[in-house]
């Protein structure tokens, strides 16, 4: 790995959907940007292609965030010369629809532990990294199901979105006073690959009933997390920025 003058951001999740966008993003804004990857080296590898032919500086770098120890080792392995400028956690754990009297308990516990999984390591780590520098911004990518039931069949999910949503909050009041904002961008619907499956009718539906009149893409989640890590947001932290194009406001 070669020393760089660029700030250092990873991206958990960052080889497809919201995670590549964002990559992708904080690439633009001149970033050196680790891409995250578990089982797809080409969809990773892809995303920095597109980064360096930008004029970006990027690496792919696998790894289980679920597990500590790998956990422990992608921080290590991302940050160039120990610094670590940005986290932004993205890889989420994955879940089928399920309305809660089918749903069983062993099924609801691993979607919230996974959840909490998927960050807690590597929130300890970029505290420590980011803390012995004063500066650092942490991002969780949660989702809008977490203010409530968008659907049946969506507890387990908003659930642990929720959860999420409060642990950044006891994060960022911890995480102050060493210089780093935590903050959380929770999206409604994304047109990503893992929503491809979607009816067109539900999509139609979704973008009728959203005051700007479409679905989110993965760009706009990515410019919000811009957003948060940049100097502009230099003082918001703990909050929980929703990215639905306006569509929660009937429901509020």
């Amino acid at each position: 790995m070669h020393a760089t003058t660029k700030p250092t951001a990873l991206v958990t999740g960052g080889s497809r959907g919201i995670g590549a966008a964002t990559s992708r993003e904080l690439a633009a804004r001149g970033y050196r940007v680790a891409v995250n990857y578990f089982s797809n080296r080409a969809a990773a590898q892809e995303v920095v292609g597109l980064i360096e032919a930008d004029g970006g500086e990027a690496f792919a770098v696998r790894a289980d965030v679920y597990d500590p120890g790998q956990a422990a080792g992608l921080l290590e392995r991302s940050a160039a010369d120990g610094r670590l400028d940005v986290l932004v956690c993205n890889a989420g754990a994955r879940f089928t629809p399920t309305p809660v009297r089918a749903l069983a308990w062993d099924d609801f516990r691993t979607k919230v532990t996974d959840e909490l999984a998927s960050v807690y390591t590597l929130t300890q780590r970029a505290l420590a990294l980011m803390g012995h520098r004063g500066q650092g911004r942490i991002v969780y990518v949660s989702s809008a199901v977490a203010d409530g039931p968008p659907a049946p069949g969506m507890a387990a999910h908003g659930t642990a979105k929720a959860a999420l949503n409060t642990f950044a909050r006891f994060v960022a009041h911890e995480a102050g006073p060493l210089g780093i904002t935590v903050n959380v961008v929770a999206p409604g619907y994304v047109r990503t690959e893992s929503s491809a499956g979607m009816p067109p009718e539900f999509r139609r539906r979704l973008a009728e009933n959203t005051p700007l009149g479409r679905v989110a893409e993965p760009d706009d989640v990515a410019r919000a997390i811009a957003m948060l890590v940049g100097e502009d947001a230099g003082f918001v932290t703990g909050e929980v920025l929703t990215v639905d194009g306006g569509h929660g406001v009937a429901r509020r």
